[in-house]
């Protein structure tokens, strides 16, 4: 450190080092002067593999570069700590009455935090607001350059970790945690119990997030003023990190991001006193490949006719990611897809892209096949709160005009609506509970939309609206007979694709995991059926086997009435040991293995269609999800994935799995193979 730097340094502190102003309900407030300071970090990268080494925290998020040179121009006061639940109740006074007075005020909206200032503005006479996120950052730092304002590590045990102690462990394991963690069931939310910066500022790292005043959007290179942002978003910027999760997540630098209409338990707030500086916002970011120069017409089909010849196309991928991509997509596990068709007839894939499944840095990505093209775009993001993990996209048309994206958020379940073919979205609708939603949505012969849940509390999720609102079925209390002839509250297992039958009950197929699980239906796949959206259920064990991790099958109605299902003749977990299936050729009969499709034309009683969906020949090596290689041929499919499907207007089922892309139609399905 130089003479000049710590002479520096030492100027800002005195000129910071004023008494704390305290307000009428019992605030106090820091003197934050001009300065500059350099916000963000540009390195080293993170690579995300927090299961291999979770105790580094000195990498930086893609999103927080470039490093940019920010001045603050003019002077406001900080509130030393966040804002407590006692100065809260005196602005409500019935908030969470069983929380103590001085603890952090948490489970408060961007919305809420907002009304709270107008609220102290008022009382007090003087401006309040949220701090800018270059404000948190300035005053974060306090003129360190450093991961904290600590230095370039925390202090030993400053780091509480109180909850979600089994997410805890599947990183650190049950033994000793490395520093700077400490396990504490009574660490609690009290404010003030870190120690404060050079300016006076606690819990700036840890201890509950915070909401800024910002709309997230990437950085922009070059020297700023009073920087604020962007002028639009989705997501409310959050800062500072919090209690229960890892320590490069309280960097100085580190940005999280969510919907301003949500809560959390984790998140709070801190006020600035002053008014709103004079800087100006930047425009919102660039629209993504997959939105840009979309064709807006509806594109019109003449439906096929009943003697279409039969048509295959071979996989090709839709997964497109650059080697050693690390931000804002990934190409270390890209996952449980959805595929939809757009009025204008191009084919929207979407998916996560992440390191670690249950990584921060999860997020959603899409790719466009553009109508008329034989080659899918390269992936681009789709949608992304920072540092949360929204799991589990799916995407689907209604046949009219609105394309829907429902996804598993923070805490709440998220549903937006596009009307221009994906190009813009809906302000989200949130919806409970939270879970990943189990498969592709379908719309009832009454006009309900409904969609299952993995939440082991509910069995369907449904709108009577077209989505504005959505409701469940709440079943956590209640036990289910999960076995062939048994009744229930629920369908057992998760992933399940439905279908609505003629006589008007859904159909579900699920994913049993646990072997005593699969054993109660003969090792084989359950289907489920609920006369009532959902209420009760009864069960039975299919023909086709037990699939487990890595698999998803899929379900949908074919235009010609039939119904067709997707699904994997062997676990991917027994892969090696795989026994197959049986399915018919021009040769006789063979053993499949892999993907398959079956299609039943009496609701699901008989499925007299079976085939492995392969292009047959001879045996050659394909790509499958991540890493996978597969062998295709006369008797090889894809072995894992997660399938999704649509029928699209031309007739041709549209398959994706965790990679691929299958083209075929009902005539190709029910055509004999030459066989091997």
């Amino acid at each position: 450190m130089t003479r000049s730097f710590v002479l520096s340094f030492a100027l800002m502190a005195s000129l910071h080092a004023a008494e704390p102003v305290t307000n009428s309900i019992g605030m106090r407030l820091v003197r934050i002067e001009p300065g500059a300071f350099v916000m963000g970090q540009d390195g080293p990268a993170a690579d995300y593999k927090m299961v291999k080494h979770p105790e580094k925290f000195d990498d930086a998020d893609w999103d927080e570069k470039p490093a940019h040179r920010v001045k603050i121009t003019q002077r406001f006061h900080m509130g030393m700590t966040e804002v407590t639940v006692g100065q809260y109740r005196q602005y409500d006074a019935d908030f969470r009455l069983k929380e103590a007075e001085d603890e952090a005020v948490n489970a408060v909206t961007w919305e809420q935090a907002v009304k709270f200032c107008e609220w102290l503005t008022k009382k007090e006479g003087k401006t309040y607001r949220l701090p800018t996120e270059a404000e948190w950052e300035y005053a974060c730092r306090a003129g360190t350059t450093t991961l904290f304002h600590t230095g370039d590590a925390l202090p030993d045990g400053f780091q509480p970790w109180w909850s979600d102690k089994g997410y805890g462990e599947r990183y650190f394991g049950t033994g000793e945690w490395p520093q700077p963690y400490r396990r504490d069931a009574k660490a609690g939310l009290r404010v003030g119990q870190t120690v404060a910066n050079a300016w006076g500022l606690h819990d700036m790292h840890g201890n509950v997030s915070e909401w800024c005043l910002d709309w997230y959007g990437p950085y922009e290179a070059g020297e700023q003023s009073d920087a604020m942002g962007r002028s639009a978003g989705d997501f409310r910027v959050i800062r500072g990190g919090h209690h229960s999760s890892f320590a490069r997540l309280l960097r100085s630098a580190n940005r999280e991001a969510w919907l301003p209409q949500t809560q959390s338990n984790r998140v709070g707030f801190r006020v600035v006193m002053g008014e709103m500086s004079s800087g100006k916002t930047l425009p919102p970011a660039p629209p993504p490949l997959n939105a840009q120069n979309v064709r807006q017409e509806v594109l019109r089909y003449d439906m096929p006719g009943p003697n279409e010849p039969p048509f295959f196309v071979a996989p090709k991928p839709f997964v497109k990611i650059a080697p050693d991509s690390y931000g804002p997509l990934f190409s270390t596990h890209n996952h449980s897809p959805g595929i939809t068709e757009c009025p204008n007839g191009d084919l929207l894939a979407v998916w996560y892209s992440c390191v670690d499944e249950g990584g921060n840095e999860l997020c959603n990505v899409a790719s466009r096949l553009r109508r008329g093209s034989s080659e899918w775009e390269e992936a681009s993001p789709f949608w992304d709160g920072a540092d949360v993990n929204d799991h589990g996209p799916k995407i689907w048309w209604d046949g009219k005009d609105t394309l829907y994206h429902l996804v598993r958020g923070r805490d709440e379940n998220v549903v937006r609506t596009s009307k221009d073919n994906g190009v813009t979205w809906s302000v989200p609708v949130l919806a409970q509970p939270v879970g990943e939603f189990g498969n592709q949505t379908i719309r009832l012969a009454d006009g309900t939309l409904v969609i299952t849940n993995d939440a082991r509390q509910c069995s369907l999720v449904f709108s009577h609206d077209d989505g504005k609102t959505w409701e469940f079925n709440d079943v956590k209390q209640r036990a289910s007979d999960f076995r062939p002839g048994g009744k229930g509250f629920r369908y057992p297992g998760i992933h399940a694709p439905i279908v609505q039958l003629g006589d008007g009950r859904i159909m579900a197929v699920s994913r049993n995991d646990k072997a005593e699980d699969q054993a109660k239906f003969g090792f084989k796949t359950p289907f489920s059926y609920s006369s009532d959206l959902g209420k009760t259920w009864s069960y039975e064990a299919s023909e086709f086997p037990a699939i487990s991790s890595v698999q998803r099958a899929v379900m949908i109605r074919l235009s010609e009435g039939g119904i067709l299902l997707c699904s994997f003749t062997d676990q991917w977990s027994d892969w090696k040991n795989r026994k197959g299936m049986r399915f018919k050729s021009k040769k006789g009969e063979f053993s499949g293995y892999g993907m398959f499709a079956a299609v039943s034309f009496d609701e699901g009683r008989t499925w007299p269609v079976r085939r492995l969906i392969t292009p047959g020949g001879k045996e050659r090596s394909i790509n499958g999800i991540d890493r996978v290689m597969f062998a295709l041929s006369d008797t090889m499919a894809e072995p894992c994935g997660y399938l999704s499907a649509i029928q699209s207007r031309d007739g041709n089922v549209q398959l994706i799995t965790s990679r691929n892309h299958y083209v075929f139609n009902l005539a190709w399905l029910k055509e004999l193979p030459e066989g091997p």
